[in-house]
């Protein structure tokens, strides 16, 4: 209920490109490809989609800021917890605890925490966690997680954002609807989300667009810059630091993270009117906008030798865990991140549950036959690897298609997502990914 007060309803969404033929004609800016009415697709859907999207006759379907959605999740937690709760830390290092007897974590900062029966790992897209489960260590530089020298793949797209916050007295809207807009290399999303309960809603405006120096994850140019330990990164990724007023800015930093720089404003508009994206609901938020910032888009390939868990050695038993992108980092072209990051926190939690039965039953009754911790993680993985790696294998599809090049492959898009949208298989994409599956 209160993630519901602090949102706002997601009602449609529109999928529109630059017009088919050239004309002077201002009162059509832009062509329709697919309009989606998500209320109208939830209620006729299926039951299994009814079930999982439709509670207590309201439509599970909402737009909100991930700001506003962590300060609602930090104050459920029990108190004790919540004040524990520390923001900023860099993990450096997981050790057995001397003694066998849990698992101790390092800090960038010196501090040492533990011991720990379980650390689970949320840690994003260059997850430190991931890195220990894959190779039984951690590198001191995140740059080691990327490509082939790590778990995560660059895929040559990013995606700028500009925020515009509201202000006291701004009309809340009873809904909301997300609005894309295709042009020549590039897409734009336009929406509005809720920012908290009480407080005015938050326009966005986001664009994707293609690294000139990268033809899908790989590498174009041989005079890229050398990022220091043999990482290589793109001019594109060099200039995202450089604008952020002389702060090196980590790849998928912080959300919050602002650029202020006197011509990134001007940037993002070039951009737009160089891709001829329709800017007539864009353009407005990037004028007035209050931030910006810029990421790489990333993700992780779901066929993984290691899985999502591994034992410590020499720490008793005990095991790191990831859930999140940290375990199947997705490009965000269909809006998954966040929600599928809640769903295996949920599935987790009822494995961790059960594993806590367990134990109690063993003490009353010395029974054996239950199941282990390992076989309770890798029965929550097999529960979350298949949706998430259909999602993950989507959204890199459709992130490369919704990019498309001037000729052939804009309009080869226009013309796919026209289509899909009238047999309907884009809302039953869309469904499929948006159902919760735990």
């Amino acid at each position: 209920r209160k993630v519901a007060n602090a949102a706002l309803p997601l009602k449609a969404v529109r999928s529109r490109t630059k017009p088919w033929f050239n004309n002077d004609d201002s009162n059509n800016p832009f062509q329709t490809l697919l309009e989606l009415n998500i209320e109208e697709a939830i209620k006729n859907a299926d039951d299994d989609v009814k079930n999982g999207l439709i509670v207590n006759g309201e439509t599970m379907a909402y737009a909100i800021m991930r700001g506003a959605l962590q300060e609602i999740l930090l104050d459920e937690l029990p108190s004790n917890a919540c004040d524990r709760a520390q923001f900023g830390k860099t993990l450096t290092g997981i050790k057995e605890e001397k003694g066998g007897e849990g698992i101790t974590c390092e800090f960038s900062d010196g501090s040492t925490y533990g011991p720990f029966d379980m650390v689970i790992g949320c840690d994003g897209i260059k997850s430190a966690v991931k890195e220990y489960i894959d190779t039984r260590k951690v590198s001191p530089d995140p740059a080691m997680r990327e490509g082939s020298q790590g778990g995560s793949i660059y895929s040559g797209i990013r995606i700028q954002f500009a925020v515009k916050d509201g202000d006291d007295g701004d009309e809340v809207p009873s809904c909301t609807e997300l609005k894309q807009y295709f042009g020549d290399g590039a897409y734009g999303l336009y929406g509005t989300f809720g920012a908290g309960a009480d407080r005015p809603p938050t326009n966005c405006a986001f664009l994707a667009f293609l690294d000139d120096d990268y033809i899908g994850p790989f590498k174009k140019k041989a005079e890229s810059l050398d990022g220091g330990d043999g990482a290589i990164v793109s001019s594109l990724k060099k200039e995202t630091d450089d604008n952020n007023d002389g702060d090196v800015v980590a790849e998928n930093a912080d959300w919050s993270q602002s650029m202020q720089k006197a011509d990134t404003r001007e940037k993002f508009i070039e951009r737009v009117r160089k891709s001829s994206v329709p800017d007539l609901e864009i353009g407005p938020v990037v004028e007035k906008a209050d931030r910006f910032f810029e990421v790489g888009v990333y993700f992780h390939n779901p066929f993984s030798l290691r899985g999502w868990s591994r034992e410590v050695k020499g720490s008793g038993g005990r095991r790191c865990v990831l859930a999140g992108d940290a375990a199947h980092a997705m490009p965000p072209f269909l809006g998954q991140g966040g929600n599928q990051a809640v769903q295996d926190a949920y599935s987790l939690a009822k494995a961790i549950f059960e594993h806590n039965a367990n134990i109690e039953m063993i003490r009353e009754d010395n029974s054996e036959d239950v199941k282990d911790l390992g076989g309770l993680l890798r029965d929550y993985e097999q529960k979350r690897w298949f949706p998430t790696t259909s999602i993950t294998v989507k959204a890199i599809f459709l992130g490369y298609l919704e990019t498309g090049s001037e000729g052939f492959l804009s309009k080869f898009r226009d013309v796919f997502f026209f289509t899909m949208g009238k047999i309907g298989v884009a809302k039953k994409v869309f469904l499929d990914a948006a159902t919760p599956k735990v």
